[in-house]
């Protein structure tokens, strides 16, 4: 997503349930609303309000970066990982990096299910799948009309420049080629 398809995603997901954006991890045990999450890249929770009143993180005193504190992936929220609203240089191309939403279904609720694939519906409606082979799921309209113009899109974790990446890249241009004629 760009910042124009993850703002769109998000209003409407905040205009059909009383939704709030919160950081997954923090220094903090406080829970503050992410009022603008698409203007920078983060690992979020939507957090719906309806389905789960109230909302504490889980303090993790050990880690390699140190203590911190972490919203359970057992809850009823959804985590978003939204890697940047601009794309990024990779190898001295333009390349956005794919980000998803998740969650985890470990204590069986209905009302939490419902509400999960309403959203992934409406991905799915609104967003067009992904054009690049092995990476699935979807790319905002921003982002694919991006792509089809001079964009390349990335696995989740960015690769390293190395022959077989180029030519997987190699192989979005001549994709690129094909549609836009």
């Amino acid at each position: 997503m760009l910042e124009e398809d993850c703002k769109i995603f998000l209003e409407l997901v905040q205009k059909r349930d009383p939704v709030i954006v919160i950081d997954r991890d923090a220094t903090s045990r406080e829970i503050e609303a992410i009022l603008k999450p698409w203007d920078h890249a983060g690992l979020y929770c939507i957090w719906n309000q309806a389905l789960l009143p109230s909302i504490e993180r889980k303090f993790i005193p050990e880690s390699n970066h140190g203590p911190y504190y972490h919203v359970d992936s057992a809850l009823p929220v959804i985590e978003l990982s939204y890697p940047s609203p601009i794309p990024e240089s990779w190898n001295g191309r333009s390349a956005l990096t794919q980000g998803r939403i998740w969650a985890g279904f470990e204590q069986e609720n209905r009302d939490f299910e419902r509400w999960f694939n309403s959203v992934v519906r409406w991905i799915r409606k609104n967003f067009v799948k992904n054009p690049v082979p092995h990476l699935g799921g979807y790319i905002g309209p921003a982002a694919y009309d991006w792509y089809k113009t001079k964009g390349i899109l990335l696995p989740v974790l960015r690769p390293p420049v190395t022959p077989q990446w180029l030519s997987w890249v190699e192989a979005q241009d001549q994709h690129r080629a094909v549609f836009s004629k």
